[in-house]
């Protein structure tokens, strides 16, 4: 192994903790062991669970209500209750991978266990983090790097595009405001890669700076992120379960394609009246100041409008999309 996972040891008995510790570590394995339910629940890539948690209450099933709590993180229950009381747990649990019986414990069978369990969980998911400042993409691989999910970094719309053009992820983390942009004062590539998200049925998480109630209803109304995170509110723990929600919410998108609609044959179909003339001035060279004396608008509305045309024409800057109306004869 590359790098030694770590197992989460979890039973009331020292004896039994120090039993499973000691043969883990032979093999190779980090472990942290508790007598009881930790809180917090520290990041482990697999775990042994005593089903009680407490010696002086046999119907104790807090073993249980862990193992649900780490889902996906694959678990072998270490146990004296008959397989038959947990047959029906087991049965609907996917992440517990088995059952060991205390009185017939063998070392090499949780071994065997836990082996193929971490094979297959080795990538708990692939995620697109689309993030063009440094020390955030270094903090994204410290929170998720340890749970095993498949990391792919991109620092602009452009580069995002094309991961996503070619590669199919189970979530997304973006930035709305990437100064990468060829237009950093006026960008907002974020919401373009949003719509492309939706359209692939991507859980999208927002984290970004740009925290305006307008910015985090636009995100969620216009294109059902998953979650809207502003980075002065980050918490690790919690966003490391957001993604893990997030990537279990995953639905592929149907292999056949949608039918043709009418902004397949006009590109502008989707802009409201205002948002043509607005994108008609653009075109023209026109600055936000210009474009708001020319419609006797304020410059903030007329920002809010070339972000929505850019949104909906799917780029990510104001050539772009002088672009795309010079091909449909606007603005001439």
């Amino acid at each position: 192994m590359a790098k030694s996972p770590t197992i989460l040891v979890v039973d009331d008995d020292p004896r039994w903790r120090q039993t499973v510790t000691d043969g883990l570590t032979d093999a190779g394995y980090k472990v942290t062991a508790f007598p009881k339910i930790p809180e917090p629940i520290p990041v482990c890539q697999a775990a042994v669970l005593d089903v009680c948690l407490d010696p002086s209450n046999s119907d104790n099933r807090d073993g249980l209500t862990l193992a649900q709590r780490l889902a996906p993180v694959p678990v072998v229950l270490l146990t004296g209750l008959p397989e038959s009381e947990l047959a029906d747990f087991l049965r609907m649990h996917s992440s517990v991978v088995g059952r060991l019986d205390k009185a017939g414990f063998r070392k090499e069978n949780l071994l065997a266990l836990l082996a193929r369990a971490l094979e297959k969980s080795e990538s708990a998911g692939k995620v697109l983090i689309v993030e063009d400042d440094s020390g955030w993409r270094d903090i994204y691989s410290d929170v998720l790097g340890q749970p095993g999910f498949e990391l792919q970094f991109a620092v602009s719309y452009g580069e995002a595009r094309g991961l996503l053009q070619r590669s199919r992820f189970q979530a997304a983390i973006v930035d709305l405001h990437l100064i990468s942009s060829s237009d950093p004062e006026e960008n907002r590539d974020g919401f373009a890669l949003l719509r492309v998200a939706a359209q692939r049925n991507l859980p999208t998480i927002v984290v970004s700076a740009l925290g305006a109630p307008d910015d985090i209803d636009r995100a969620y109304d216009e294109f059902g992120v998953f979650a809207f995170v502003e980075k002065e509110a980050f918490d690790r723990k919690g966003f490391a379960q957001t993604v893990e929600d997030a990537v279990r919410s995953y639905e592929p998108p149907p292999e056949t394609p949608p039918a043709e609609t009418e902004s397949a044959t006009d590109p502008l179909a989707a802009l409201t009246d205002r948002e043509r003339e607005v994108l008609a001035l653009l075109a023209r060279g026109h600055t936000n100041r210009q474009i708001a004396e020319a419609l006797t608008i304020t410059p903030n509305t007329v920002k809010k409008h070339v972000d929505h045309v850019l949104q909906k024409l799917s780029v990510g800057t104001r050539s772009g999309a002088a672009a795309i109306a010079a091909r449909a004869g606007l603005g001439k």
